[in-house]
């Protein structure tokens, strides 16, 4: 893993709102897929954080872990999270994506993401245990209690 995981950052595990979370739940079943983001020390510094986390809950999905890390899960979530980024290096990183948008250098490009569905569930494990991350088929499927 890169130096920036031994300073402040965000890590982010994703996946999608509108993604079936068992069978039998009516819609198309797709596997659960997550990665993890992660907000680099200069997108820290530089106060991004709520850029980033806007940009995923925009594309639908959720977020289901968060330490001064946190993990996104969802439907090709690691391959449309890869788009969303843009490219490692800055200066061929397309405008609107988060790093053709807020990068300042390839050594401060913002963020790092998984490049794959293996390498998101090696990362994940490296920093989240089980207990850690949010399990929205318990929030899906229950009605709130009425307050």
């Amino acid at each position: 893993m890169g130096r920036f995981f031994e300073r402040a950052s965000l890590r982010l595990l994703l996946r999608p709102w509108s993604a079936p979370l068992r069978a039998g739940s009516g819609g198309p079943t797709w596997p659960r897929e997550r990665t993890l983001v992660a907000v680099k020390p200069d997108g820290v510094q530089r106060r991004l954080v709520g850029d980033v986390i806007q940009r995923f809950e925009r594309r639908g999905f959720r977020l289901v872990g968060m330490k001064m890390l946190q993990v996104w899960e969802g439907h090709n979530v690691v391959r449309t999270s890869r788009a969303m980024i843009g490219d490692t290096d800055s200066s061929e990183a397309a405008p609107g994506t988060i790093r053709g948008d807020f990068s300042t250098h390839v050594s401060r490009n913002v963020v790092h993401a998984s490049d794959s569905v293996e390498g998101a569930q090696r990362e994940i494990q490296l920093w989240f245990q089980s207990s850690e991350l949010l399990s929205w088929a318990d929030v899906d499927h229950h009605s709130a209690a009425p307050v």
